[in-house]
């Protein structure tokens, strides 16, 4: 082959390459990140439906009543994250014994009603659970109470 036509097919080639890097580029930025939830409102992630009931404000925590159903797991109500203002992933800590029962312990086909507890002194924030690779956002904030 001649150098001149090596030269043609490796800008050929460069051209195709770039093309196809610019159609996948366009196609990654088009994907818009899911809206946050809104306190009441359910979604699924992976084998669970999730809601998150309400929220309420006590002392230095905020209290957040969840519902799940789904899947039997012992520990299918324990990956919840609270991020607020500095304290971007706070773990859930232990809820008052008032308040309601513990998260932990999911069913398959028995929706379980449970409350947790993040230690924070703000009074809004995002919370998050994570499922099978997946996660929701759900915004927390205001002066909502528990039925």
């Amino acid at each position: 082959m001649k150098t001149r036509t090596l030269l043609l097919l490796a800008v050929t080639c460069g051209l195709v390459i770039l093309v196809a890097g610019s159609i996948k580029l366009f196609l990654l930025t088009d994907t818009k990140a899911p809206a946050h939830l809104a306190v009441g409102q359910s979604t699924t992630i992976g084998d669970m439906t999730v809601k998150v009931v309400s929220s309420q404000r006590r002392d230095d925590l905020i209290l957040v009543s969840v519902e799940l159903v789904g899947a039997d797991d012992v520990d299918g109500a324990t990956t919840w994250v609270f991020g607020a203002g500095t304290s971007a992933s706070l773990s859930p800590v232990a809820a008052p014994p008032d308040a309601g029962p513990r998260c932990a312990l999911t069913k398959a086909i028995e929706p379980i009603t449970c409350v947790l507890a993040f230690r924070t002194t703000a009074s809004l924030g995002v919370l998050r659970y994570e499922r099978a690779q997946e996660h929701r956002y759900w915004d927390i904030g205001g002066a909502s109470s528990f039925p």
